[in-house]
């Protein structure tokens, strides 16, 4: 009974410590993050750059597991779980049922090259500025963006190197947003509504005859159903790099510095590698027998002015104040 009672401070430190841990340790926080787009693609090489970049600032406080190809549910539903706090981040298009400013990023012929697009959505750029605060009311902390490239215009029914093109072969295009069906509303286009994941068989059956996507959505998900491809630029893709507010606020200011610096340097290498990729692309689709169009710049701007005037029907959805932010902004 004596040994017993020499025990019991012994065991009293053994209790505190299964229940609080060792004095000074940090237990890890495990956090999970999607994104749409496939493995092994660039953007999803950003991913895990930026992954691995916490680990690494974070000393291991934060460890992230990715899932890329919407292994976590569709986008929309990752980004409403993002909100709820279901999810603590992810790499996400801005999903607009929560906010119609949200579609601000889509504005046709927003920005005109790269360094225009470096620019506008950095940190510092104007559509940042502009679309933090609408995040912030939602519950997001805005990290940085994702530049995806430019959106061209594929088909199967002929080369396309003006609007009246479309219209001239009886495209039927399919749209994926406000922006882009209105533009092309605008150029007499029938547009057709399908979702993502229809939309190969919906051009194999004839549902459709066009997409507009970025080259390597295009090479990598749509090669086999486009014959022809159309640098038209008319939408600049972008994933946000979001976290649920709460998350990052629970966290020390030393791993929110973390979090941004490593964001920082993986969008900055995101950008990089996408845009050259982007120029590799090119070239593999004429490899696989695609015709690539390549516009001068004479011949965006017939495109061009179908896509600005598309913005007065565009101010209907955003908002006048959005849009004249936009109009004040964009070069």
């Amino acid at each position: 009974m004596r040994n017993f009672k020499n025990l019991l401070p012994l065991l009293f430190v053994v209790m505190v410590i299964f229940v609080l841990g060792i004095p000074g340790s940090v237990t890890a926080k495990k956090w999970r993050s999607g994104h749409p787009a496939p493995p092994g693609t660039p953007f999803d090489m950003a991913h895990t750059k930026f992954i691995d970049l916490v680990k690494e600032k974070t000393n291991g406080k934060i460890i992230i597991d990715g899932y890329p190809a919407e292994q976590l549910g569709p986008y929309r539903d990752m980004f409403s779980n993002v909100v709820m706090g279901v999810q603590e981040m992810g790499f996400l298009p801005a999903s607009p049922e929560f906010s119609p400013e949200l579609q601000a990023v889509t504005t046709a012929y927003l920005v005109n090259n790269w360094d225009d697009a470096r620019k506008t959505f950095g940190t510092d750029g104007w559509m940042f500025k502009m679309l933090d605060p609408v995040f912030d009311k939602l519950g997001i902390k805005m990290l940085g963006v994702l530049l995806c490239g430019f959106e061209g215009f594929g088909n199967v029914k002929g080369p396309v190197l003006f609007p009246e093109d479309i219209t001239h072969k009886n495209i039927k295009v399919r749209t994926w947003c406000p922006a882009d069906r209105l533009m092309f509303e605008e150029i007499g286009a029938q547009t057709v509504d399908i979702s993502f994941s229809e939309l190969f068989t919906g051009i194999q059956t004839g549902v459709a005859h066009a997409h507009d996507s970025t080259p390597l959505i295009s090479y990598f998900m749509f090669r086999d159903v486009t014959k022809y491809y159309t640098d038209i630029n008319h939408i600049f893709e972008t994933l946000i790099v979001m976290v649920n507010k709460k998350r990052y606020d629970s966290l020390s200011p030393e791993l929110q510095q973390a979090l941004q610096e490593s964001a920082d340097e993986a969008m900055a290498y995101g950008a990089d590698i996408v845009q050259q990729a982007e120029e590799d692309i090119f070239k593999k689709m004429a490899d696989d027998g695609i015709q690539v169009i390549r516009l001068t710049p004479e011949q965006r701007q017939a495109w061009k002015k179908y896509g600005i005037k598309s913005w007065s029907n565009f101010e209907n959805i955003l908002g006048k104040e959005a849009m004249d932010h936009i109009r004040t902004n964009a070069k």
